[in-house]
């Protein structure tokens, strides 16, 4: 907490004023630059020390955007984790708060019961006058009542009652060539 809050206080704004210091060096460097360069002769020397001022003050706003950077990173992990503990509370808060309404619930429900009387007699009773058994008569098959079952027709005119003659092939041909 006590890093939080350094940063909040002391490094965030220190590199944030650095940036705005260097910006305005950097345009104090610039105009130096271009009348240096205006009003010297030497043209490449002025040139050369231009282009060495432009790479020490790139690097310098590089490094100090980098430490910036770094510590607005450092200050959103210390929060995230703050996020992740308070969340983790509030979930260990919000189960104790289910479990005790659980418990209220169960024992309201409880409560509303009744307990159940049960009586203690013998559920299975054996009968007083066991019935005897049947003695088993064996009757012959008469398989001549199965006579009439079968195609459905009853053909009691005709001398073979049971048989359907088909005619033979012979008298069959004899018929179609007359």
């Amino acid at each position: 907490m006590a890093e939080l809050q350094m940063l909040l206080d002391q490094e965030i704004p220190q590199g944030r004023n650095a940036l705005l210091e260097s910006h305005n060096n950097l345009k104090k460097v610039s105009s130096y630059c271009a009348q240096h360069y205006l009003e010297d002769p030497n043209k490449k020397a002025a040139l050369d020390e231009t282009k060495n001022f432009t790479t020490q003050s790139l690097a310098s706003v590089a490094y100090q955007i980098n430490t910036l950077a770094s510590n607005m990173l450092h200050m959103l992990d210390i929060q995230a984790a703050q996020l992740a503990n308070m969340d983790s509370a509030i979930n260990n808060i919000s189960q104790t708060v289910d479990i005790h309404k659980e418990k209220v619930a169960r024992r309201e429900i409880g409560l509303l019961t009744t307990n159940k009387i049960i009586t203690r007699s013998h559920q299975i009773v054996a009968p007083t006058n066991p019935d005897r058994p049947v003695k088993y008569v064996r009757k012959p098959v008469d398989y001549s009542e199965l006579d009439d079952v079968g195609h459905g027709i009853k053909l009691s005119s005709q001398p073979n009652a049971g048989t359907v003659r088909r005619p033979s092939s012979a008298s069959t041909k004899k018929s179609l060539d007359t």
